[in-house]
């Protein structure tokens, strides 16, 4: 165990070094803004001069322009007798093992003046069996040519909707989203490219982005949890129909491009309200063109201004938030046919803040059918409350129930136990944790 820990380390190292010399040499080719990509949800981050408190991190810097940030976040399940953890997870980032490390999140933030800003994430995670594997996340630079415009380029979490561009310690719950997992290459569009920033009036952000997919380093096959050894000898048994063609479900997604537009804006006659509209097109596994779409909602009820262009969820206030994805696939046979299929899906949140540091919440997720992929219709219900157990705000507690109804799993009922610690930046529910 010893040997595996200091392997993984060594990983993380490797891996953050890396970050390091692909963040330089990109910076002779594009630069990224000093806004954050989720600057209408969230405070941007401000670096203040002030006393190092090393046991939580808060304060430290290297250089005035460097802040590091550590996440560490440990999850275990439950689930009825015979069942697997593992069966409900639908992408490599969501807990797979009774006991598991769910990530360790590296991440680096930099800031030249508010000119130039920039941030590397890398991270470690268990897969099956306590497998350790660690990756690239982010690795970029942002340039502010004006107050509105912004260019920038490297390898980043392409913004779609809510919840594509955010890191695991910033998820509003233990696992991703259904419809991310299933349309977004498990949930994390990893783009290597360029991207171009524009904002608009009422704190509105439109994000274009072009770039290679980078995709991710093990194929898990979790969407819908199937047995893919199983579907294999199913059609080795039916090649006699020279029709009958058997798809693996990740090819759907984005394998070699893709070219994107996510636009986020408050509505001019309520700041409360925040629209999500997102496109994206790319060719997939299948050697034919993906194109998806979405559109979403976030509504706040008795917010609070912390600063950031509009009410804020906190103490006492009501979030809903809904958002809508499609997807249209071309899938191109050996032989030459031509099919396509479409894929729809939709995930709501509904939270209460009990307290700055206490919020309860509830979700609900839902995939349709896909008969080609032989993905199932899958409702999820997941209620969750979420607490702060420190006066720092820099331990995080999670406790959540899964309900999940689909004829791809034989048990419905798994309940998860989260605990977060971070060390760097700034803590709290305020803080911003997904750049």
């Amino acid at each position: 165990m010893d040997q595996l820990q200091f392997d993984c380390n060594s990983k993380l190292i490797v891996t953050m070094m890396k970050s390091l010399s692909l963040t330089v040499l990109t910076a002779s080719f594009l630069i990224t803004s000093g806004f954050s990509q989720d600057a209408i949800e969230e405070d941007v981050f401000e670096y203040t001069v002030g006393e190092v408190d090393y046991l939580t991190g808060e304060g430290f810097n290297v250089g005035g322009f460097l802040v590091p940030e550590i996440f560490f976040i440990g999850t275990g399940g439950v689930t009825e007798p015979g069942s697997d953890v593992g069966d409900f997870a639908n992408s490599e980032h969501d807990p797979q093992n009774d006991v598991t490390v769910q990530a360790i999140d590296v991440d680096l933030i930099l800031n030249f003046n508010d000119v130039v800003t920039g941030f590397i994430a890398g991270t470690g995670f268990q897969i099956e069996d306590s497998v350790w594997e660690a990756e690239l996340e982010e690795a970029f630079l942002h340039f502010n040519i004006t107050d509105n415009l912004a260019i920038g380029g490297g390898q980043f979490l392409n913004t779609f909707g809510f919840q594509a561009h955010q890191h695991v310690h910033g998820w509003d719950m233990v696992n991703q989203n259904l419809i991310n997992s299933r349309m977004l290459n498990e949930g994390h569009l990893f783009t290597q490219g360029g991207e171009v920033l524009f904002k608009t009036p009422n704190s509105g952000l439109l994000s274009l982005a072009l770039g290679g997919v980078r995709s991710h380093a093990h194929d898990h096959g979790h969407d819908d949890h199937d047995d893919h050894d199983e579907h294999e000898e199913e059609h080795h048994d039916e090649h006699e129909d020279e029709h009958d063609h058997h798809f693996e479900s990740h090819d759907a997604g984005f394998n070699d491009w893709v070219l994107s537009a996510d636009y986020k804006f408050r509505l001019p006659f309520d700041d409360s309200v925040v629209l999500s509209t997102s496109l994206a097109t790319g060719e997939n596994g299948f050697g034919g063109d993906t194109h998806l779409y979405g559109v979403g909602l976030q509504k706040v009820w008795n917010g609070h201004d912390h600063g950031a262009g509009g009410p804020d969820f906190c103490t006492g206030a009501l979030m809903f938030r809904t958002e809508f994805f499609g997807r249209e696939v071309e899938a191109i046979h050996e032989d030459g046919d031509v099919e396509n299929f479409d894929d729809y899906g939709l995930s709501s949140l509904l939270s209460y803040g009990l307290s700055d540091a206490t919020t309860i919440s509830f979700r609900h997720d839902w995939v349709s059918d896909v008969e080609e992929l032989e993905l199932s219709d899958t409702h999820r219900f997941s209620p969750s409350i979420t607490t702060y157990v420190d006066p720092a705000q820099r331990i995080k507690l999670r406790l959540q129930y899964d309900n999940v109804q689909s004829a791809s799993l034989e048990s419905e009922h798994v309940a998860w136990l989260q605990v977060q610690f971070q060390w760097g930046g700034d803590g709290g529910s305020h803080a911003n944790h997904n750049h």
